[in-house]
């Protein structure tokens, strides 16, 4: 296993990094228009959406780590992981389109057409998703330059990525004649940056680390999974962490069209978001170097619970306060997505080192499907809020409809960011650790479990 690797140059960074900005276009679309599309557009309940959301990711906890197992099997001139960003591109993007297209037929037929089309954009995601996040454990070992990278990755993702969706779309599709045909036109557009984004993170990306030619079998990897302790708890730290932000991005058109009475103010506050957004990516790298990586996480979800919690008690005449307090949470939001994608690296090595397999594809895997846990728990949970407490789309609102949105949108991210720092609190894999196992695997020693 090679540990002294030449320094990444900037310019294969940015542009594996680009590939970010690419996968986000598609994502953000997802994660902030489709629940608000189905229910309102396509014309589905709120129920049938929350069912759609779990089903899918029961399905994911088969396909994710199939998926990671046939990454870190495979052979080709581009590598192990690269080939699928330059051949699940275009499927992936079509995916997208089909998920925001609105067929003419009855409301029972769109409930399965939704069922196929999420599902099989689910399935392309990972397919394109997991390897693509498996490059970042083979392009270095190092840990500052890992950190570098997942605020690369995190700008691109985030401060350019989510930016233009949660600021751009709206305007957009309100400048065709329907919401039904300005979403379907405006992911079409979306879908063709979308690719041509991945290739370009095609094009730049390199795999560095050589591996051990050994391979595991299907039969370990739950071997592979169970033994790695800190894999377990960052990939807890993740669903929760997701679900602060899949929540509250999700009910935040919600909340201004019918607590606010603005839909319009959407846009607004997200475009205000982009510099605290930028100032938390700035933030994480100097934060992890000062005081490490698993304090930084901590100390960004204790910074995200005081002021979504605090956000709640914001009166709604108040739209001022409310953006600044948003602000504030927001800079400890992204210095806990920075840092967690900086961390997933590490329990690569750290499981080659408990376990004896050595394995980019399965990790990789476990963090998609956790974080595909928390869209879906997040997503699920936010529609049946809406349905429990009586939510009819473009009605006004009873007065248990629009607690349960302010609920959604103040308390339950403030509640995920408490757990999720409860949770890091069991996180051992400090810097010190990670580089004695880096020293312990090029001696190639393990620990004393392996072989028992």
């Amino acid at each position: 296993m090679s540990t002294s690797l030449p320094p990444l140059s900037k310019s294969r960074i940015f542009g594996y990094s680009l590939g970010d900005l690419g996968i986000n276009l598609n994502f953000q679309m997802i994660g902030f228009y489709l629940a608000y599309f189905y229910t309102d557009v396509f014309g589905i309940s709120p129920g049938h959406v929350a069912g759609l959301f779990l089903v899918a990711r029961i399905w994911d906890a088969v396909n994710d780590p199939i998926m990671g197992y046939i990454a870190d099997h495979t052979k080709s001139r581009w590598g192990r992981f690269r080939p699928y960003l330059l051949f699940m591109a275009i499927p992936l993007n079509l995916m997208l389109v089909a998920c925001f297209f609105t067929p003419e037929i009855s409301v029972e037929a769109k409930v399965v057409y939704a069922y196929v089309t999420y599902l099989l954009h689910g399935m392309v995601f990972t397919a394109l998703g997991l390897p693509y996040s498996s490059i970042a454990a083979v392009m270095t070992q190092d840990q500052q330059e890992r950190s570098v990278i997942a605020s690369f990755r995190m700008f691109f993702a985030v401060i350019i990525g989510m930016s233009i969706i949660a600021v751009g779309v709206r305007p957009m599709v309100a400048a065709f004649s329907s919401e039904q045909t300005g979403f379907s036109l405006v992911s079409i557009i979306f879908a063709i940056a979308s690719t041509l984004l991945i290739w370009l993170a095609f094009r730049f990306s390199q795999e560095r680390v050589e591996v051990p030619k050994e391979r595991y079998h299907l039969k370990d990897i739950i071997t592979i999974i169970r033994k790695n302790d800190a894999l377990l708890i960052l990939g807890l730290a993740m669903i929760l962490n997701t679900g602060v932000w899949v929540i509250g991005n999700a009910v935040a058109l919600y909340f201004f069209k019918y607590i606010l009475g603005d839909a319009g103010l959407q846009p607004i506050f997200f475009f205000v978001m982009i510099p605290f957004n930028l100032l938390g990516v700035i933030l994480a790298p100097m934060l992890t170097k000062w005081i490490g990586k698993r304090q930084a996480f901590i100390l960004g979800s204790f910074v995200v619970a005081v002021f979504a919690l605090g956000r709640y008690f914001v009166p709604d005449s108040m739209i001022w306060l409310l953006f600044v307090v948003s602000a504030l949470g927001t800079v400890g939001q992204m210095a806990c997505s920075v840092t967690q994608w900086g961390m997933v690296p590490d329990t690569v090595e750290y499981g080659h080192w408990k376990t004896g397999f050595r394995s980019e594809g399965i990790p990789i895997a476990f963090f998609s499907f956790s974080q595909k846990v928390g869209m879906a728990l997040a997503g699920a949970f936010a529609a049946y809020v809406l349905s429990l407490t009586g939510y009819v789309a473009n009605t006004e609102l009873t007065a248990q409809a629009a607690e349960g949105i302010r609920w959604l949108f103040n308390i339950f991210p403030g509640l995920c960011s408490v757990l999720c720092l409860l949770s890091l609190l069991f996180y051992k894999l400090t810097g010190e650790r990670y580089e004695q196992i880096l020293i312990d695997l090029q001696n190639n020693r393990f620990h004393p479990s392996v072989g028992k």
